[in-house]
């Protein structure tokens, strides 16, 4: 079979948590079914799932047999350093030991981008994943994982709950009063680039994991479409003037839910 099912009495499954209802539920053809009601139930949980820890470290549960032991579920938590991306992304668990990726309103939703600048070069906008995902849905492709917006408590749910040291010690207060940090990245991460709240709420994305890949192995195709990250190199799909001028011969899509 291609869903994940694990070997579990029939019985228990109610008692899930709603992120593992979302992850048993995923097979080939999509990650939920169209009428999931684990899904409205885990945006609910992204919304007001109290946080219990914020890094840039993802915590792995594996679930031997997931075993439920007195409605407490038995895991074994190892810790992985967050790879890829090049922006600020925090890793944020929940008191039901679900995870979720979350990302900070870098720029108001009015703010253009000048039109001088690289793509690749503008902030990333929290928005635009919360779109990302109604869009898809909307479209009945249900491919992208559910995500939501949040406002978050900048000091009591991400610098009080945070173990990770170098994140803690990027807080500071600005001249306005209010409650800044800018982290660890490979771009825009430094005190001119900060994150200040209003004094210390601050909006964001929060992405819901997908399960991972020591217990779910999927395969990754390269993106047809994928663009440039050079100021001067294009990709063939980026340097013609329609997207379908210069495709490069590709697999054609899984057969699946959605319009074809």
């Amino acid at each position: 079979s291609h869903e994940l099912k694990p070997n579990l009495p029939k019985t228990s499954v109610d008692s899930y948590p709603n992120w593992l209802k979302f992850h048993i539920g995923i097979n080939r053809y999509e990650l939920y079914s169209r009428h999931n009601p684990a899904v409205e139930a885990l945006l609910q949980d992204l919304v007001s799932q109290k946080i219990t820890s914020v890094g840039r470290f993802r915590y792995i549960y594996l679930f031997y047999d997931y075993l439920l032991i007195q409605d407490l579920i038995a895991v074994l938590i190892l810790m992985t350093m967050k790879s890829g991306g090049t922006q600020l992304k925090l890793i944020m668990t929940f008191q039901n030991y679900g995870q979720a990726l979350f990302k900070p309103m870098k720029q108001t939703r009015e703010q253009e981008t000048p039109p001088d600048f690289f793509y690749f070069s503008d902030y990333e906008r929290h928005n635009a994943e919360i779109a990302a995902f109604h869009l898809d849905r909307i479209l009945d492709f249900r491919r992208v994982p559910p995500v939501a917006g949040r406002l978050v408590n900048m000091t009591r749910e991400i610098r009080d709950v945070t173990r990770d040291k170098k994140l803690w010690r990027t807080f500071f207060i600005s001249p306005a009063n209010n409650i800044c940090f800018y982290g660890e990245c490979s771009y825009y991460c430094s005190t001119e680039h900060a994150l200040c709240g209003k004094p210390d709420q601050i909006e964001g994305s929060l992405a819901a994991f997908l399960p991972d890949l020591s217990l779910a192995k999927r395969k990754t195709w390269r993106n047809p479409w994928r663009r440039s990250y050079h100021k001067r190199k294009k990709t063939r799909t980026s340097a013609g003037p329609g997207p379908g001028s210069n495709c490069p011969i590709c697999p054609p899509p899984p057969s699946g839910p959605g319009p074809r």
